[in-house]
């Protein structure tokens, strides 16, 4: 049987500075390690902060981008029916001309007010084009970066 004085002993002895060092490292590595990971913590934080806001800015990019296109092709739809409607309307009026010089008057004409509807419809998509880089610059604004 074992003395219970020695087991007293035995047990003071164990907990003397040497039995107590590993306990000791571990606290300090966790003390080290809480920075370490408050700051990966931030690090990561402020990672998906900008990866949202960057995601957020996309978006509105492309809807700015697809708005355009709508606005470009919707203009090209418009200029298109004109177009058809101009030609219908020669096509009368060089079948009811009485001469040729009428009907190449007529023709004259046509091309012009053809080419007069084609540079409008560039000047419009021109504008539509510089309307809506201004509003995806408005976008990109420091303040949103």
């Amino acid at each position: 049987m074992a003395d219970p004085d020695t087991d007293k002993t035995r047990q003071a002895t164990d907990k003397t500075p040497d039995a107590e060092a590993p306990r000791q490292d571990a606290e300090q590595l966790q003390g080290q390690a809480n920075p370490m990971l408050d700051t990966a913590s931030r690090v990561s934080q402020e990672a998906m902060r900008r990866t949202s806001e960057n995601l957020e800015l996309m978006k509105r990019l492309a809807e700015t981008m697809i708005s355009s296109a709508r606005q470009a092709s919707s203009e090209m739809a418009e200029w298109t029916r004109q177009v058809s409607e101009r030609q219908a309307e020669a096509m009368r009026q060089i079948t009811q001309a009485r001469s040729m010089e009428e009907v190449l008057d007529i023709q004259n004409r046509y091309i012009r007010e053809n080419l007069q509807a084609l540079l409008d419809l560039n000047a419009k998509i021109a504008r539509v084009s510089a309307d809506k880089a201004d509003e995806a610059s408005g976008h990109l604004e420091p303040g949103d970066r």
